[in-house]
Parts: C-alpha cells; sequence; structure tokens
C-alpha cells in the first residue's frame, strides 16, 4: 500500500508532464487532478509523519508545478492574443472587401 506522500509524488510528476504539454493538455483532467492533490497534501499535513527531507523535496516539487503551470499560463496568453489578432484581421479584411 503507497502512503499519501507516494501518492503525491506520482501525481506531481504526472501533473509535471501534463503542464509541459499544452497541446494534449485536458483541462478537465487537470482540475480533477489539483483537486486530488489538494486531498492528497491535507492527508499528509494532517498524519504529520513527513521527514524534513521529504519536507523540501514536497516544497521543491510544488514550486516546479507553480512554475509550470505560470509558463503554460503565459503560453496560452500568448495563443490567445494571436488567436484574437488574427481575428481582428479577418474582420478587417472582410470589411474592407465589402466596401
Amino acid at each position: 500500500m503507497t502512503t499519501a506522500l507516494e501518492q503525491l509524488a506520482e501525481l506531481d510528476r504526472d501533473l509535471l508532464i501534463a503542464l509541459s504539454n499544452s497541446e494534449q493538455l485536458d483541462e478537465h483532467w487537470l482540475s480533477e487532478q489539483l483537486d486530488e492533490r489538494a486531498t492528497l497534501l491535507q492527508a499528509v499535513i494532517k498524519q504529520a509523519d513527513v521527514t524534513p527531507l521529504q519536507s523540501s523535496e514536497l516544497i521543491a516539487r510544488s514550486r516546479k508545478l507553480k512554475e509550470a503551470a505560470e509558463k503554460l499560463q503565459k503560453q496560452l496568453g500568448e495563443r490567445l492574443k494571436k488567436m484574437n489578432k488574427g481575428r481582428r484581421s479577418v474582420q478587417a479584411y472582410q470589411s474592407v472587401k465589402r466596401n
């Protein structure tokens, strides 16, 4: 049987992989995994049976996840900006074409 801490480490690995591939990202799956992560974190905190090394590793993984999520957010924001710019270009072209 795996502990909550081991499950959390495995989940963090899966999340890091998912966040690094924006093309394949499933937001429903991601939301479920983040809910599961929150539940596992609560269980780990409640058990209060974490060594300083395990705690440091958990904090480092949390930082990596945060950075990966911020990077993905920036990439998606840039993609949206390009899409909107393209949409405005098409609208302008259609407007000129009609006149």
